[in-house]
């Protein structure tokens, strides 16, 4: 009974080791395969170029791009064009990387007016100022409150702005204030100054 327990822990050893072997020598080959071990490519450079030239070239290079976000920038860039990549370029990856890209939206971006009217001026201006709006401009008229918004009109073409409208953002309004005290006939020839 002793010799057939200890044929059979010398048979289940002798397996063990075997099995123990051949994984220790497939794992570390295995594990080179699946995750590309000492393969790399360069990641092309594409800031500055428009989207689809960008996608075309990292494509072409082995990695996979992906648009993650896109911003509205008016400093000199084309719509459309990369503004940042990661990683960035010019630095090794694993073939089949995927790469992030920002790129400049194609639209100027737009904010909904809110309703301003009936507001006080500083509540009014910091309520526009947050959503985008430039609101420096102020028009007084004559009324039987005292700061409390009227209308609000764009600085550039005075057309009245429309709750719930969308506008581009940076738009420059001017707040039409009331004032009991505020002479109407002076106030007509600085608002004329003003859209000038």
């Amino acid at each position: 009974m002793l010799k057939k327990t200890l044929f059979i822990a010398l048979n289940l050893l002798i397996m063990l080791l075997i099995v123990l072997g051949v994984t220790l020598w497939w794992l570390p080959n295995w594990l080179n395969d699946q995750t590309g071990h000492g393969q790399s490519v360069v990641v092309p450079d594409v800031v500055g170029l428009t989207a689809a030239d960008a996608i075309a070239k990292l494509d072409s290079a082995g990695v996979r791009p992906m648009v993650i976000d896109t911003i509205y920038s008016n400093d000199g860039r084309q719509p459309g064009e990369v503004i940042d990549q990661l990683p960035e370029g010019n630095l090794p990856v694993k073939p089949n990387r995927i790469v992030y890209l920002t790129i400049n939206a194609f639209d100027v971006q737009k904010v909904v007016f809110p309703d301003v009217i009936q507001c006080s001026t500083r509540q009014a201006q910091s309520q526009l100022r947050q959503l985008g709006f430039v609101a420096d401009s102020v028009i007084y008229e004559s009324y039987e409150f005292d700061d409390l918004v009227l209308d609000v009109t764009t600085l550039s073409s005075r057309k009245k702005l429309v709750v719930g409208e969308a506008y581009p953002i940076q738009t420059r309004v001017v707040l039409h204030v009331g004032s009991t005290t505020i002479d109407v006939n002076a106030q007509h020839d600085d608002a004329e100054n003003l859209f000038k």
